[in-house]
Protein backbone atom coordinates (compact mmCIF):
# COMPACT_ATOMS: atom_id res chain seq x y z
CA UNK A 1 0.00 0.00 0.00
CA UNK A 2 0.93 3.37 -0.46
CA UNK A 3 1.03 6.19 2.30
CA UNK A 4 0.08 9.59 0.50
CA UNK A 5 0.87 13.07 2.09
CA UNK A 6 -1.51 14.88 3.94
CA UNK A 7 -4.30 16.43 2.00
CA UNK A 8 -4.55 20.13 1.90
CA UNK A 9 -7.61 22.55 2.05
CA UNK A 10 -9.69 19.58 4.41
CA UNK A 11 -10.67 19.44 7.88
CA UNK A 12 -11.61 22.85 10.06
CA UNK A 13 -9.04 25.43 11.38
CA UNK A 14 -8.69 25.44 15.41
CA UNK A 15 -11.17 27.63 16.41
CA UNK A 16 -9.25 30.51 18.29
CA UNK A 17 -11.24 32.31 21.13
CA UNK A 18 -10.62 36.36 21.76
CA UNK A 19 -12.12 38.72 24.08
CA UNK A 20 -15.53 37.99 26.61
CA UNK A 21 -18.81 37.49 26.02
CA UNK A 22 -22.39 36.01 27.62
CA UNK A 23 -22.08 32.82 27.92
CA UNK A 24 -24.81 30.66 30.60
CA UNK A 25 -22.73 28.64 33.09
CA UNK A 26 -22.65 25.45 30.53
CA UNK A 27 -21.42 27.20 27.62
CA UNK A 28 -18.66 29.06 30.01
CA UNK A 29 -17.27 26.01 31.13
CA UNK A 30 -16.94 24.28 27.25
CA UNK A 31 -15.09 27.63 26.13
CA UNK A 32 -13.11 27.57 29.39
CA UNK A 33 -12.19 24.10 28.91
CA UNK A 34 -11.21 24.22 25.55
CA UNK A 35 -9.30 27.52 26.62
CA UNK A 36 -6.97 25.43 28.69
CA UNK A 37 -6.57 22.44 25.90
CA UNK A 38 -5.62 24.83 23.56
CA UNK A 39 -3.11 26.20 26.02
CA UNK A 40 -1.65 22.83 26.94
CA UNK A 41 -1.03 22.26 23.33
CA UNK A 42 0.74 25.33 23.19
CA UNK A 43 3.44 24.80 26.14
CA UNK A 44 3.46 21.21 25.18
CA UNK A 45 4.58 20.80 21.71
CA UNK A 46 8.16 19.74 21.01
CA UNK A 47 9.77 20.09 17.77
CA UNK A 48 10.92 16.82 17.71
CA UNK A 49 11.17 14.19 20.07
CA UNK A 50 12.83 10.23 20.66
CA UNK A 51 12.28 8.05 23.52
CA UNK A 52 13.02 4.43 24.55
CA UNK A 53 10.60 2.72 26.75
CA UNK A 54 10.59 -0.63 28.86
CA UNK A 55 7.01 -1.37 28.82
CA UNK A 56 5.25 -3.81 31.14
CA UNK A 57 1.92 -5.46 29.78
CA UNK A 58 0.60 -6.76 33.67
CA UNK A 59 -2.26 -9.64 33.58
CA UNK A 60 -4.98 -10.00 36.28
CA UNK A 61 -3.17 -12.36 37.90
CA UNK A 62 -0.24 -10.12 38.29
CA UNK A 63 1.92 -12.01 35.43
CA UNK A 64 4.47 -9.68 33.81
CA UNK A 65 5.30 -9.46 29.99
CA UNK A 66 8.37 -6.47 29.21
CA UNK A 67 8.20 -4.81 25.86
CA UNK A 68 11.13 -2.46 24.61
CA UNK A 69 9.52 0.39 22.43
CA UNK A 70 10.84 3.85 20.76
CA UNK A 71 9.08 6.33 19.58
CA UNK A 72 9.65 9.34 17.66
CA UNK A 73 7.56 12.69 17.47
CA UNK A 74 7.84 15.63 14.51
CA UNK A 75 5.80 18.59 14.70
CA UNK A 76 5.66 19.63 10.96
CA UNK A 77 5.39 23.09 9.42
CA UNK A 78 1.54 22.85 9.71
CA UNK A 79 1.44 22.19 13.64
CA UNK A 80 0.41 18.56 13.17
CA UNK A 81 1.91 15.74 14.24
CA UNK A 82 3.83 12.71 13.20
CA UNK A 83 4.37 9.50 15.30
CA UNK A 84 6.61 6.28 14.99
CA UNK A 85 6.71 3.71 17.43
CA UNK A 86 8.21 0.81 17.17
CA UNK A 87 8.95 -2.46 19.08
CA UNK A 88 12.82 -3.45 19.79
CA UNK A 89 12.00 -6.89 21.47
CA UNK A 90 11.21 -9.49 22.08
CA UNK A 91 11.75 -11.53 19.32
CA UNK A 92 8.05 -12.08 18.65
CA UNK A 93 6.60 -8.54 18.26
CA UNK A 94 10.35 -6.93 17.18
CA UNK A 95 10.37 -4.60 14.46
CA UNK A 96 6.17 -4.24 14.50
CA UNK A 97 5.62 -0.55 13.75
CA UNK A 98 2.72 1.96 14.53
CA UNK A 99 2.16 5.10 12.37
CA UNK A 100 0.03 7.89 13.17
CA UNK A 101 -0.48 11.21 11.47
CA UNK A 102 -2.41 13.93 12.47
CA UNK A 103 -4.83 15.99 10.00
CA UNK A 104 -6.22 18.78 10.56
CA UNK A 105 -10.16 18.44 10.63
CA UNK A 106 -8.78 15.40 13.73
CA UNK A 107 -9.37 12.56 11.21
CA UNK A 108 -5.86 10.99 11.96
CA UNK A 109 -4.24 8.21 9.55
CA UNK A 110 -2.93 5.77 11.63
CA UNK A 111 -0.63 2.48 9.97
CA UNK A 112 -0.10 -0.56 11.02
CA UNK A 113 2.87 -3.21 9.97
CA UNK A 114 3.39 -6.81 11.07
CA UNK A 115 6.46 -8.19 10.48
CA UNK A 116 4.91 -11.55 10.15
CA UNK A 117 3.11 -10.54 7.16
CA UNK A 118 5.83 -7.95 5.84
CA UNK A 119 2.50 -5.55 5.18
CA UNK A 120 1.32 -2.34 6.00
CA UNK A 121 -2.76 -2.05 6.98
CA UNK A 122 -4.36 1.27 7.58
CA UNK A 123 -6.55 1.21 10.53
CA UNK A 124 -9.73 2.05 9.97
CA UNK A 125 -11.87 4.76 11.69
CA UNK A 126 -14.07 2.30 13.50
CA UNK A 127 -11.04 0.04 14.40
CA UNK A 128 -8.80 2.87 16.40
CA UNK A 129 -10.91 1.83 19.37
CA UNK A 130 -9.11 -1.59 19.58
CA UNK A 131 -6.50 -2.59 21.79
CA UNK A 132 -2.48 -2.26 20.28
CA UNK A 133 -0.59 -5.17 20.52
CA UNK A 134 -2.13 -6.35 23.67
CA UNK A 135 -1.53 -3.26 25.69
CA UNK A 136 -4.22 -1.51 27.36
CA UNK A 137 -3.66 1.49 25.04
CA UNK A 138 -6.26 1.62 22.22
CA UNK A 139 -4.75 2.81 19.24
CA UNK A 140 -7.22 6.25 19.39
CA UNK A 141 -5.08 7.06 22.88
CA UNK A 142 -1.46 7.00 21.25
CA UNK A 143 -2.79 9.94 18.59
CA UNK A 144 -2.44 13.35 19.61
CA UNK A 145 -5.51 15.26 21.57
CA UNK A 146 -7.47 15.82 18.76
CA UNK A 147 -9.43 19.13 19.52
CA UNK A 148 -11.67 19.31 16.79
CA UNK A 149 -13.50 15.77 17.04
CA UNK A 150 -14.25 16.62 21.09
CA UNK A 151 -15.43 19.25 22.92
CA UNK A 152 -14.39 20.60 26.10
CA UNK A 153 -15.79 21.45 29.65
CA UNK A 154 -14.33 22.65 32.64
CA UNK A 155 -16.04 20.67 35.30
CA UNK A 156 -14.40 21.65 38.77
CA UNK A 157 -10.64 21.24 40.15
CA UNK A 158 -8.95 18.74 42.28
CA UNK A 159 -5.49 18.16 43.79
CA UNK A 160 -3.34 15.23 42.93
CA UNK A 161 -0.68 14.34 44.39
CA UNK A 162 -0.06 17.71 46.22
CA UNK A 163 -0.77 20.07 42.77
CA UNK A 164 -3.82 21.71 41.90
CA UNK A 165 -5.59 20.55 38.71
CA UNK A 166 -8.02 21.59 36.16
CA UNK A 167 -10.76 18.50 35.77
CA UNK A 168 -11.52 18.97 32.20
CA UNK A 169 -14.41 16.96 30.79
CA UNK A 170 -13.67 15.46 27.31
CA UNK A 171 -16.77 14.16 24.72
CA UNK A 172 -17.05 13.57 21.41
CA UNK A 173 -18.21 16.46 19.15
CA UNK A 174 -19.80 14.31 16.37
CA UNK A 175 -22.01 11.29 15.45
CA UNK A 176 -19.46 10.16 13.70
CA UNK A 177 -16.63 10.24 16.61
CA UNK A 178 -19.23 9.02 18.92
CA UNK A 179 -19.27 5.98 17.01
CA UNK A 180 -15.42 5.69 16.05
CA UNK A 181 -14.05 5.92 19.81
CA UNK A 182 -14.47 3.27 22.57
CA UNK A 183 -15.15 5.97 25.11
CA UNK A 184 -18.53 8.21 25.84
CA UNK A 185 -16.16 10.72 27.84
CA UNK A 186 -12.82 11.02 29.15
CA UNK A 187 -11.81 13.54 32.34
CA UNK A 188 -8.51 15.21 31.96
CA UNK A 189 -7.05 16.29 35.24
CA UNK A 190 -4.67 18.90 34.09
CA UNK A 191 -2.27 20.64 36.50
CA UNK A 192 -2.32 24.62 36.64
CA UNK A 193 0.93 25.71 37.05
CA UNK A 194 2.57 23.41 34.07
CA UNK A 195 -0.88 22.49 31.84
CA UNK A 196 0.61 18.94 31.57
CA UNK A 197 -2.48 16.30 31.92
CA UNK A 198 -1.44 13.96 35.11
CA UNK A 199 -4.04 11.55 35.10
CA UNK A 200 -7.42 10.45 32.84
CA UNK A 201 -10.34 8.29 33.05
CA UNK A 202 -11.77 6.44 30.32
CA UNK A 203 -15.75 6.02 30.78
CA UNK A 204 -17.20 3.01 28.11
CA UNK A 205 -20.32 3.39 26.22
CA UNK A 206 -22.52 2.67 28.99
CA UNK A 207 -20.93 5.20 31.14
CA UNK A 208 -19.09 2.92 33.13
CA UNK A 209 -15.42 3.85 34.10
CA UNK A 210 -13.10 1.50 32.03
CA UNK A 211 -9.34 2.70 32.22
CA UNK A 212 -7.20 5.01 34.56
CA UNK A 213 -3.94 6.60 33.17
CA UNK A 214 -1.40 8.21 35.60
CA UNK A 215 1.19 10.27 34.49
CA UNK A 216 4.47 10.23 37.49
CA UNK A 217 7.87 11.33 37.86
CA UNK A 218 7.00 14.52 35.88
CA UNK A 219 10.70 16.56 34.64
CA UNK A 220 11.02 19.22 33.21
CA UNK A 221 13.05 18.93 29.92
CA UNK A 222 13.10 22.19 28.50
CA UNK A 223 11.33 25.28 28.74
CA UNK A 224 7.48 24.86 29.01
CA UNK A 225 8.10 21.07 28.28
CA UNK A 226 7.38 18.74 30.62
CA UNK A 227 7.41 14.82 30.71
CA UNK A 228 6.41 11.84 32.41
CA UNK A 229 9.25 9.13 33.22
CA UNK A 230 6.29 7.05 34.31
CA UNK A 231 2.87 6.19 32.81
CA UNK A 232 0.64 3.51 34.13
CA UNK A 233 -2.75 2.53 32.38
CA UNK A 234 -5.02 0.74 34.85
CA UNK A 235 -8.17 -1.28 33.29
CA UNK A 236 -10.65 -1.35 35.69
CA UNK A 237 -12.82 -3.94 34.39
CA UNK A 238 -10.26 -6.59 33.01
CA UNK A 239 -7.76 -5.75 35.96
CA UNK A 240 -4.77 -5.24 33.33
CA UNK A 241 -2.40 -2.82 34.18
CA UNK A 242 0.48 -1.59 31.46
CA UNK A 243 2.98 0.44 32.77
CA UNK A 244 5.60 2.98 30.47
CA UNK A 245 9.14 3.26 32.06
CA UNK A 246 10.91 6.17 29.74
CA UNK A 247 14.82 5.11 29.57
CA UNK A 248 16.23 7.56 27.30
CA UNK A 249 14.65 10.76 25.83
CA UNK A 250 16.05 13.45 23.59
CA UNK A 251 14.85 16.73 22.07
CA UNK A 252 15.24 18.46 18.92
CA UNK A 253 17.70 15.53 16.92
CA UNK A 254 16.51 16.56 13.28
CA UNK A 255 14.24 14.27 12.56
CA UNK A 256 12.99 15.25 9.00
CA UNK A 257 9.07 14.31 7.57
CA UNK A 258 10.61 11.84 5.37
CA UNK A 259 11.38 9.59 8.36
CA UNK A 260 7.50 9.45 9.32
CA UNK A 261 6.87 7.19 5.91
CA UNK A 262 6.21 3.47 4.96
CA UNK A 263 9.49 3.05 4.24
CA UNK A 264 10.64 3.44 7.73
CA UNK A 265 7.91 1.77 9.33
CA UNK A 266 8.51 -1.34 7.53
CA UNK A 267 12.08 -1.12 7.99
CA UNK A 268 13.97 -3.93 9.23
CA UNK A 269 11.06 -5.99 8.54
CA UNK A 270 12.19 -7.53 5.40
Amino acid sequence: MSISPPRSGTGVVLFLLVGLVAFSPGEAGAQTGLRIMQKQRELQRAGDEEETWLMKLINKGGAVKERRVVTYTLTDAQDLSKILIRFLAPPDVENTGLLTWERKGGNDDQWLYLPATRKVKRIASSGKKNRFMGTDFAFEDLRPESLELHTYALIGTEVVEGQECYVVEAMPATERQAADSGYSRRKLWIRKDIYYTVKREYYDKRGKLEKVQAERLLVNVKGTLWRANEVEVRDVQAGTRTVVLVERRGLDAGLRESFFSEAELTRGGS
